[in-house]
């Protein structure tokens, strides 16, 4: 039989090292939001010829949007994030890719603005700390009969 509690204090070094490694990571290389949390909008375009992510992305650097996003769905379709388009300039964006690569379908279009973005961070953040402490009440609970309960909770 495997002696868990015995070697409690090696799986707790093991751990540890692994918390540190994730904490030094997302410090150092940090998450990317998505339009939900950071606002911008995200277009989903299909081209009726083959088109090259690497072509897709020179050409709206070249357009100037420098900070976009493009990534290729499975379908051939491409999804384009960018800072927040008005109509006109979703326009002038389709308009210019169209000239360059052929016959385009805009597939979907979302714009999440600043304020709902913003909203979105604050209950994201409440909804995590409300399911760490339901955990953490409830392995409370589950461990109610052992002495120091919370200490397992915790």
């Amino acid at each position: 039989m495997f002696d868990i509690i015995g070697k409690r204090f090696r799986f707790f070094i093991i751990s540890g090292i692994v918390i540190l490694i994730c904490i030094i990571s997302l410090s150092s290389i940090g998450l990317k939001a998505g339009i939900e949390f950071s606002s911008g909008s995200q277009l989903t375009l299909s081209f009726d010829s083959e088109v090259k992510i690497s072509e897709l992305r020179q050409e709206l650097r070249d357009l100037g949007y420098t900070n976009s996003i493009v990534q290729s769905t499975g379908g051939g379709d491409f999804l384009i994030r960018t800072t927040i388009l008005n109509t006109d300039e979703k326009q002038q964006l389709e308009t210019s890719l169209e000239n360059r690569f052929g016959t385009l379908t805009e597939k979907g279009f979302v714009n999440v603005d600043p304020i709902t973005a913003s909203q979105t961070v604050n209950i994201a953040a409440i909804a995590v700390v409300v399911a760490a402490v339901g955990i953490m009440l409830y392995v409370t609970w589950a461990f109610r009969r052992m002495p120091k309960p919370f200490r397992y909770g915790a």
